[in-house]
């Protein structure tokens, strides 16, 4: 096994939550790697093996430190058996308040309580690809920059204004014209695909846990529940696949 460089020495075998507690994270992965550096991270290393090793110095370029190593001494910094050729240990950026942000300009994806680091990771991905491009996120929801997360996310984190948010910061939306939807099962919800009662306007989607639901302060601050027509040999769908498709639905030209 080769040896390790001193400036890995101090991250290698690092847990998620140690490596939060220095206030990084790892991206893993060529496509990652390439997607923290082109957002403009601050990328602290990148550490790739022999075949990923003329794609990792192109990235790091003059300014990123690289290591380039054998499998085994690999294995040890990242922890375990790394076979994505590619990590980078990467600065966590500062995350804003949505009380202390400007209202954003298009619609908003509301996760008060999102728990499964895969469900906001895919929640993630499908908000930038239907164009909720801002996320708001509940203290109690899982860390975006979380491994499985950002594998999940494809890095779509590293393009979304990421915001913390209180059940109030609901009112500050639907006082600048947002009409805020609660995904919900309820009697007079409205039915997802059709258009809005509301009229052409800006909407805040609010998810809820994936076992408990929305809420119940952050539910009372919504204008009113949408939902998904199911048969019924199912009673609820999984809140990443139903938020993705009520985010496909309200972004379809015509709805609003």
């Amino acid at each position: 096994m080769e040896d390790i460089p001193e400036n890995l020495k101090d991250l290698m075998n690092m847990r998620d939550r140690d490596l939060r507690s220095r206030g990084l994270f790892v991206a893993e992965g060529r496509l990652l790697v390439s997607r923290a550096v082109s957002a403009s991270f601050e990328v602290l290393a990148i550490v790739a093996d022999g075949a990923a090793g003329e794609e990792a110095r192109s990235l790091a370029g003059s300014s990123i430190p690289l290591s380039v190593l054998d499998q085994d001494a690999l294995d040890v910094v990242a922890g375990f058996q790394f076979h994505r050729g590619m990590f980078a240990f990467v600065r966590r950026p500062e995350f804003s308040s949505a009380s202390s942000s400007d209202i954003p300009d298009g619609h908003v994806l509301v996760l008060p309580e999102i728990t499964d680091p895969g469900n906001l990771g895919t929640l993630l991905r499908s908000a930038l690809a239907f164009g909720f491009t801002t996320v708001y996120l509940g203290r109690r929801s899982c860390d975006p920059w979380n491994r499985k997360c950002l594998r999940a996310s494809m890095g779509a984190a590293f393009a979304l204004r990421l915001r913390e948010a209180e059940s109030a910061d609901l009112g500050r939306l639907a006082d600048r014209g947002f009409t805020v939807l609660a995904a919900a099962l309820e009697t007079d919800a409205i039915t997802s695909g059709e258009p809005l009662p509301y009229g052409q306007g800006r909407v805040a989607l609010v998810l809820g846990n994936e076992y408990s639901g929305i809420p119940a302060e952050w539910r009372e601050a919504c204008d009113r529940a949408i939902q998904i027509p199911v048969s019924g040999a199912v009673d609820s769908l999984n809140v990443a696949v139903a938020g993705s498709i009520l985010m496909r639905d309200l972004c379809r030209p015509g709805l609003h």
